[in-house]
C-alpha cells in the first residue's frame, strides 16, 4: 500500500496510457485494417468454377478483327466484368457497331454468361465523330445488351 501511495502519479499515467493505446488500436482497426481486405469482398466467390480461358479472349480478338469494319479489339477481365473495347472504321454507323458488339456474348458459354457481366465499348479513331463511343452492357443472366442513348455528331461552334 505504501508503494501505491508513493507512486500514484506514475500508476495514474500508466492507466491513462493503456486506455489511450486501446482506443488508438480500436480506431486503427476501424479505419485501416479493412483496407487490407480484398477489394471485391465475397462477390467473386465461385469464379474459379467459371473461368474464361485465354483462348476465348484470343478468338474474340481475332474473329472481330477479321471483320473489315473493325480496326482494333482489346479485352480485359476485372472482377466479374469482361471489358471489350472495339475500335471501328470511321464509316461504321451505330446500328452496325451495336451488332458487332453484341457478337461478343456468342463466345461465352451458358454458365459464363450467367456469372459474368459484359461491357462493350465501341469507339472510332476520329475524334470529330463525337457520336461515338457507344457503350453496351449485358448483366449476367440478361437476355440482351442495353446501349447508351444514341447521339448525333455535333460541330464545335467555337472554331
Amino acid at each position: 500500500m505504501r508503494y501505491v501511495k508513493r507512486n500514484r502519479l506514475t500508476i495514474f499515467i500508466l492507466i491513462i496510457f493503456t486506455i489511450l493505446v486501446l482506443i488508438g488500436a480500436y480506431i486503427y482497426n476501424i479505419f485501416f485494417v479493412s483496407g487490407r481486405k480484398e477489394a471485391y469482398g465475397n462477390r467473386l466467390d465461385g469464379i474459379e468454377n467459371v473461368v474464361i480461358d485465354d483462348e476465348v479472349y484470343n478468338s474474340i480478338r481475332t474473329d472481330l478483327e477479321a471483320n473489315e469494319k473493325v480496326t482494333k479489339v482489346t479485352t480485359e477481365l476485372r472482377g466479374k466484368i469482361v471489358y471489350v473495347i472495339i475500335t471501328v472504321a470511321d464509316d461504321v454507323n451505330k446500328e452496325d457497331a451495336k451488332k458487332i458488339g453484341e457478337t461478343v456474348s456468342t463466345y461465352l458459354d451458358k454458365d459464363q454468361l450467367a456469372f459474368y457481366d459484359i461491357q462493350v465499348f465501341v469507339k472510332k479513331e476520329n475524334a470529330e465523330l463525337n457520336d461515338f463511343p457507344i457503350i453496351g452492357y449485358k448483366q449476367n443472366g440478361a437476355e440482351k445488351f442495353t446501349w447508351t442513348k444514341d447521339r448525333q455528331v455535333t460541330k464545335d461552334e467555337s472554331e
